[in-house]
């Protein structure tokens, strides 16, 4: 064993060390980054959910961030679609002809697949669609954890150790109880996840011409950055990614997601507290109520009452109307086809 094989215990220890934030992929319109570098995240989703057009756009906001993309084409999409639809984000051609900014592998087969995984270049990020075709390409099995595992730690943790912030697409599981746990195949595909797991759900199919809307909520979030900012419910919503039209033209973006509203009854009680209440903890001492039901009613009687209150207990507070549209830098408010 050499001294490089080593966790560096006293670098950590020294301070010097940082919790994980999330630091690639597509920019939410408070300028929160939604995907984990050097780590692999997943985007998780029935079909025509909307998961590579997520993707997509989470690769062209991280090429407009100045970041380099690797595309790996597992499911059969075709290099035409895809850079059609780079090109609709907005990605100039230059940069999609730029090596060392963009490249695109269509492997056929396993051997193809590691070539690729094995090359000298470093994306800060790279994209996989998507893991159900990856595991059969080994000969695999999907259902199996040890088999997964061997896989996923030959591909998708290989590039993520060389610093890439690894956006995998998984499908969701048909049925019912498995889908609200998560993908199809083994549970080792949810422990695998070391950055975040997001579920893409429909809430307008996405058509041409008419553009669309995806719900991105947390199933897992492994250095929980993420749950940080979203009030305590299991499957918290993180953004919603939408496709509209303005002034004739489509339009994408990352919007932070609406706040739920507290029931009226609530507002009052809190309203007639003396003293007035000062913080989403002082709520929750004095009223005996968790975390979220506490939250939700001071955000609405500080709404009420038009006070900012504490910036610092009211996370995913809604943004103000003109800042629901672009970020400085991000890809959100280029034109995209739908």
């Amino acid at each position: 064993m050499t001294a490089a094989e080593y966790v560096d215990v006293a670098g950590i220890l020294s301070g010097a060390f940082e919790p994980p934030k999330t630091g690639v992929g597509g920019r939410r319109s408070d300028g929160t980054r939604l995907m984990y570098a050097g780590a692999v995240n997943v985007l998780l989703g029935p079909p025509e959910a909307g998961k590579t057009l997520v993707a997509g756009a989470m690769a062209a906001d991280e090429l407009f961030s100045r970041g380099s993309v690797l595309w790996i084409d597992l499911d059969h999409n075709g290099a035409g679609p895809l850079l059609t639809r780079l090109r609709d984000f907005g990605v100039p051609t230059d940069v999609l002809c730029d090596p060392e900014r963009f490249r695109l592998a269509i492997p056929e087969d396993s051997d193809s697949l590691l070539a690729v995984v094995r090359d000298q270049w470093f994306p800060t990020v790279a994209v996989v669609d998507s893991i159900g075709e990856l595991v059969p390409m080994f000969g695999a099995n999907s259902n199996n954890a040890d088999e997964y595992t061997t896989v996923n730690r030959l591909v998708l943790t290989a590039l993520a150790r060389r610093g890439a912030g690894v956006i995998a697409i998984d499908h969701e599981a048909k049925s019912t109880d498995s889908a609200t746990y998560g993908a199809t195949g083994t549970m080792a595909k949810k422990r695998a996840v070391d950055g975040a797991l997001l579920r893409v759900a429909s809430i307008r199919p996405f058509r041409p011409g008419h553009g669309g809307a995806a719900r991105l909520s947390i199933v897992k979030d492994r250095h929980g950055f993420l749950r940080s900012l979203c009030e305590g419910e299991r499957e918290p919503v993180i953004a919603d990614f939408v496709l509209e039209q303005r002034e004739g033209a489509p339009l994408a973006r990352f919007l932070m997601p609406t706040p739920k509203a507290a029931p009226a009854d609530d507002v009052d009680l809190l309203a007639a507290l003396v003293p007035p209440p000062t913080s989403q903890r002082d709520v929750q001492n004095r009223m005996q109520w968790g975390g979220t039901r506490a939250l939700r009613a001071l955000r609405e009687l500080r709404e009420r009452s038009g006070s900012s209150g504490d910036s610092d207990v009211l996370p995913c507070s809604p943004p103000l109307e003109g800042e629901r549209g672009a970020h400085p830098g991000s890809m959100t408010e280029v034109a995209v086809s739908a």
